[in-house]
């Protein structure tokens, strides 16, 4: 297993630096899907993009402290 597969949520903040999202590709959960932010992105139009909102996708990645604040090239979960 590499080490990107060991990172838990708690070690991805670190990683990070506290922004929305994790600039190492995510492992697999069940119930959601690993989505690499683009430039333009917004989690409400992510939310809309796939049928779920905002509140749900921050609920699903601790490492966004502000919806507002989401970074391109980083990866988040997306609720299935």
């Amino acid at each position: 297993m590499d080490h990107m597969n060991e990172l838990n949520l708690n070690e991805m903040e670190s990683v990070s630096g506290g922004r929305g999202g994790s600039p190492y590709e995510l492992p697999e959960k069940e119930g959601f899907f690993v989505y690499h932010i683009v430039r333009g992105d917004t989690l409400g139009k992510l939310g809309k993009r796939f049928g779920t909102t905002a509140e749900k996708i921050k609920a699903a990645n601790p490492t966004i402290k502000n919806i507002n604040d989401i970074t391109a090239g980083y990866y988040i979960y997306i609720p299935m």
